[in-house]
């Protein structure tokens, strides 16, 4: 018979032989499970860039050069069959036994390839979207860097305008008038002569130099055919599509829950997401006044903002000062310590290309990851010499030093420039390609008031104005984009609403509102911003008087452009409130 001592001494031993073995087959699952995902990640991600050549391209993966997307029914089905596949397999994967930073990466794939799903099967973007058949940003990927030699990229743009002809023709089966939006055709149809005119001017300066040969003769002959297609395309939309369309450019409240689920990982309810946006904009109201007043008490805080942008460089110099505004920035960026700049290459201030200048005033254009290039660009938009004087300066009221400091700010340093420099060699490649466009716009977005926040402008109140007019613009993006997608907001009541509430001019409101029609998803530039000032505050109150603005950032821009939620998670070990 045992004493109650030798019992005790067994179990020990027992317990000692048996936590080991648990543990070394959880390591053997656990090694086994990471390496089996890591292996699905290389498989999606190669078959994803044969599926989706412009989107390789732009990545800097030439492989895919002489194709673009096949918008056929059987390519439609391909994505569906594709993005299906993908979620099988990733839900079948034992996310008990990934690692944190995969299960992460698990979670967006398995959002990613679900909105593929969303606008494919449930929005059908593909049967409403006229734009979508148009080659420009295709071939312009071939065109603005020098990734390979001319005669390289030359002939790349040869056979895509040749692969362009069927997508315009599918086209004609595709877009269905019951489902297309006539604010869509209209919208198509105002970009056409900025598109023709890229294929007639831009395309072949792009390859002047290059001597006569064989190749470059089926460039010229492949490009004259493409214009054709494109002026015969044009005249169906104007004169078969226009008079028949009838779609509702609302996605619905489904459709608006699902793609801020999948694209963002924000499950909040939509009511409490307009209640919020409603609050922010009236904080933003109450201080644009407050600061208006600061500045002159005698005039109304539009005729203060309006003055704001008299100050002017004449056409000649905007590129030279908005490079020299890009410098100074820079340096304050360093010498705060506010983030890291993880390279000396300045991006290069352009004149933005032809085919954009209609719906944008500047832009931040970085290599994609794969690029071996260094070519940056940050396209800033100039009057047509033809304009009246008049005209020249609306535009050129932009360049004010207030407001091409925050622009600036978004999209270069430190916005969007920084955060690619910060992701570019990632060693993971989820967080190299994928991500989120609340993160994204919204890291952008956060930076126009961290950094006046940090001094930069020494308080000056005319750089707090122009960022507070930018900031009332998102927070109209916000509310129209859920209102205008689940509410029945009209183009015009959205119009109204960016005139009354952000300063805008009835021209520019209007823009604000067509894009809206198109781009449900305008609302992530407030949304990521305040997702990020959430994060930050609850680093702080964690870390206390350890916390250090510098290291939050440096930590952010680390874990990639990834919806919030997960950075959250990585950060804080949590998945609490996001606002």
């Amino acid at each position: 018979m045992r004493t109650t001592a030798t019992l005790a001494a067994s179990l020990t031993v027992a317990i000692a032989l048996t936590i080991p073995i648990t543990a070394r087959a959880d390591a053997h699952n656990g090694a086994a499970a990471n390496r089996v995902f890591r292996e699905h990640v290389k498989e999606f991600v190669e078959t994803e860039m044969q599926l989706s050549p412009e989107r390789a391209t732009q990545l800097g993966d030439h492989r895919f050069d002489d194709r673009v997307d096949d918008m056929s029914a059987q390519g439609i089905d391909e994505v569906i069959r594709h993005a299906k596949k993908w979620i099988a397999v990733f839900d079948a994967d034992d996310a008990r036994y990934l690692s944190p930073a995969n299960e992460a990466d698990r979670e967006l794939l398995l959002g990613h390839a679900d909105g593929e799903l969303l606008w494919t099967e449930q929005i059908r973007s593909y049967q409403r979207e006229p734009e979508t058949y148009l080659p420009t940003s295709a071939v312009n990927g071939l065109i603005k860097r020098e990734f390979a030699p001319p005669e390289a990229r030359m002939r790349s743009v040869t056979a895509r305008e040749v692969a362009a002809l069927k997508n315009l023709e599918v086209a004609r089966t595709n877009l269905q008038p019951s489902l297309t939006p006539k604010v869509y055709v209209d919208i198509a149809l105002q970009q056409m002569p900025a598109t023709i005119g890229f294929f007639n001017n831009d395309v072949p300066l792009a390859f002047a130099k290059v001597t006569d040969s064989p190749d470059k003769q089926a460039f010229a002959k492949a490009n004259a055919n493409l214009v054709a297609a494109i002026q015969d395309y044009a005249q169906w939309l104007k004169n078969y599509l226009m008079p028949k369309a009838s779609g509702d450019y609302a996605i619905g409240a489904d459709a608006y829950r699902r793609m801020l689920n999948n694209a963002d990982m924000v499950d909040m309810p939509l009511d409490q997401l307009e209640q919020v946006g409603v609050k922010e904009l009236a904080r933003l109201r109450d201080e644009f006044q407050k600061t208006a007043a600061e500045i002159d008490p005698k005039r109304s805080p539009a005729d203060v903002m309006e003055s704001l942008t008299r100050d002017h460089p004449d056409t000649a110099h905007v590129i030279p000062t908005v490079a020299a505004g890009l410098a100074s920035i820079r340096g304050y960026v360093i010498a705060h310590h506010i983030a890291t700049v993880p390279s000396d290459v300045m991006p290069m201030v352009r004149e933005t290309p032809p085919y954009m200048r209609a719906t944008t005033f500047a832009s931040m254009d970085s290599p994609g990851p794969f690029e071996k290039s260094p070519e940056a660009y940050f396209y800033v938009t100039l009057p047509d010499p033809s304009w009246p004087d008049a005209k020249k300066n609306q535009l050129l009221a932009f360049y004010s030093a207030p407001s091409i400091s925050d622009t600036s700010v978004h999209e270069v340093f430190p916005g969007h420039y920084v955060q690619f420099l910060n992701n570019r060699h990632n060693p993971d490649v989820v967080r190299l390609i994928y991500g989120s466009g609340a993160d994204v716009e919204g890291w952008a977005f956060y930076c126009e008031q961290m950094m006046l926040d940090e001094g930069l402008h020494g308080g000056d109140p005319k750089y707090r104005l122009a960022q507070l007019q930018m900031a009332l613009m998102r927070a109209c993006r916000y509310l129209v984009g859920i209102r205008m997608h689940t509410q029945g907001m009209t183009v015009d009541q959205a119009a109204k609403f960016f005139e009354d509430n952000a300063y805008q001019t009835p021209h520019n409101a209007m823009v604000e509102a067509l894009r809206g029609t198109g781009d449900p998803g305008y609302l992530r530039y407030q949304l990521g911003k305040l997702m990020i000032l959430k994060l930050r505050e609850d680093v702080r109150e964690q870390q206390g008087a350890a916390f250090d603005l510098g290291k939050f950032h440096d930590a952010f821009l680390k874990q990639g452009a990834v919806p919030i939620k997960l950075i959250r998670r990585a950060m804080l070990g949590n998945d609490g409130p996001l606002l």
